[in-house]
């Protein structure tokens, strides 16, 4: 009998019913502009929809269609935590279930360590209904990638692994950036006099790590200012662009939750892409 993930956070971060996920992104459609279907690697927040879906959706829907497989990476997890894997066959989403390359994993498995988790985890869920819009009933490989030097091998044997099997692949790393506020515990003294623009210029710095392809650069300034909470993923997938020879990403948008509800706690939000051929 198939093990099918169940989802913890539809009606709530995303609709519900695949009719209300199929209106809501022809909506999003109507206000984007048309999108060139050639990255490779991506970076997406991952809040609720309301929230940052439509910036998510933007990266995706840039995916080419005949892909075969999508590593969709998730985080939450410090430096030292193995990566974590889920022994499901699919997951369940609004549109139907998406298939898990499991004989992925299992070589992923053998080379690097690992333990399954079957928590709810909205790094990866909420994402996974903009993936079966865009590409079907694409096989996945759901990992979630702690925020260290794992995360740089792990891109590594990625590209080994997709190498060595002739597969056609992409890398979607999922993060938000900075939790600022009461709610997350975080008030630094030097944000005081404007904290949105304290929260802004150091997104931007973690931004612009990712736009330069800098693995590294993402994973210390999420350490020194916690400007990504899952910055691992941010990093797999910005080595993997780099080992395919991206030199540059490309900025796509980038927001707060303070925007849509104004609060003294808030979150930053961006999205970025690694398109074939892009080179600084």
């Amino acid at each position: 009998m198939e093990k099918v993930r169940k989802a913890f956070f539809s009606g709530t971060w995303y609709p519900e019913k695949g009719l209300e996920v199929e209106k809501q992104l022809d909506k999003w459609d109507q206000v984007l502009a048309p999108a060139v279907k050639n990255s490779i690697c991506g970076i997406v927040p991952h809040a609720g929809w309301f929230f940052s879906g439509i910036m998510a959706y933007d990266v995706i829907r840039r995916f080419p269609e005949n892909l075969d497989v999508l590593f969709i990476l998730g985080g939450h997890l410090p430096e030292n935590n193995p990566i974590i894997f889920y022994d499901y066959d699919s997951f369940e989403t609004p549109l139907g279930p998406l298939p898990v390359k499991r004989s992925i994993i299992s070589s992923i498995r053998k080379k690097i360590h690992c333990e399954s988790d079957e928590s709810a985890d909205n790094t990866i869920e909420v994402q996974l209904p903009l993936i079966n819009y865009i590409l079907g009933q694409i096989p996945i490989v759901p990992l979630r990638v702690p925020s260290g030097e794992s995360a740089l091998k792990l891109a590594e044997i990625i590209n080994t692994v997709s190498s060595s099997s002739n597969l056609n692949i992409a890398v979607l790393g999922s993060t938000d950036l900075t939790h600022y506020g009461l709610n997350y515990n975080f008030i630094p003294q030097q944000s005081l006099d404007d904290p949105l623009k304290w929260v802004e210029e150091s997104d931007r710095r973690i931004l612009q790590a990712m736009i330069d392809v800098e693995p590294v650069n993402i994973l210390e300034l999420a350490h020194d200012n916690q400007s990504a909470c899952s910055a691992g993923a941010a990093a797999c997938a910005a080595s993997y662009a780099r080992i395919r020879g991206i030199t540059s990403g490309t900025l796509l948008q980038y927001d707060t939750s303070y925007s849509k509800h104004k609060s003294e706690s808030f979150v930053g939000y961006g999205s970025v892409v690694y398109s074939a051929g892009q080179k600084t």
